[in-house]
């Protein structure tokens, strides 16, 4: 079976759930943790290893996550250990975030600068995308010493670029044309 149909299944079922037990925020939480957990190299070792056994995988997962985590996330994570799955974990983690955000009308939107911005700035962008797009936004800032100067905004398929990089290449090819 495809990877991400094996991914996107199990999230849906776990997404499928929450909602029906009216729990989608607290899950939503625990799935961001195991995403960012996710990223370490001792619990990729550990979901990738093949010596650890499965017994042992799960009883290190209930340890990790056991603490403020809802029963039926770390039920999700056993039942993906014990049908030997555990190498989409991630992958299902963040399939959940997305059919959540998707539900919720929470866009994602990305704001690249050539340096880094002060809270107050992001949440005025952040303020400014919500008005334009009359949905709720999550902004997501990166820096990018590409750019020169200015910044560039993404949110799903519409990119808005006040870049002076963007901007010394128009002039360029303006000047070659």
């Amino acid at each position: 079976m495809n990877d991400s149909k094996i991914s996107v299944r199990y999230a849906k079922a776990l997404f499928e759930s929450a909602k029906e037990e009216n729990i989608l925020d607290q899950v939503r939480k625990d799935m961001e943790d195991v995403r960012s957990i996710a990223t370490l190299p001792d619990f990729q070792y550990l979901l990738l290893s093949p010596i650890i056994k499965e017994s042992q995988k799960c009883a290190a997962i209930d340890a990790m996550f056991k603490e403020g985590f809802h029963p039926k996330s770390l039920a999700l994570l056993n039942m993906v250990v014990k049908n030997g799955r555990e190498l989409y974990i991630p992958a299902i983690a963040r399939n959940y975030i997305d059919q959540y955000k998707k539900f919720t009308g929470v866009r994602t939107a990305t704001f690249s600068s050539a340096s880094s911005v002060d809270e107050k700035v992001k949440k005025e962008i952040e303020v400014i995308i919500k008005k334009a797009l009359n949905t709720s936004v999550e902004l997501k800032t990166t820096i990018n010493k590409d750019l020169i100067g200015g910044f560039i905004i993404r949110v799903d398929d519409l990119q808005y670029d006040a870049s002076v990089a963007s901007n010394l290449k128009k002039i360029k090819k303006q000047l070659l044309n």
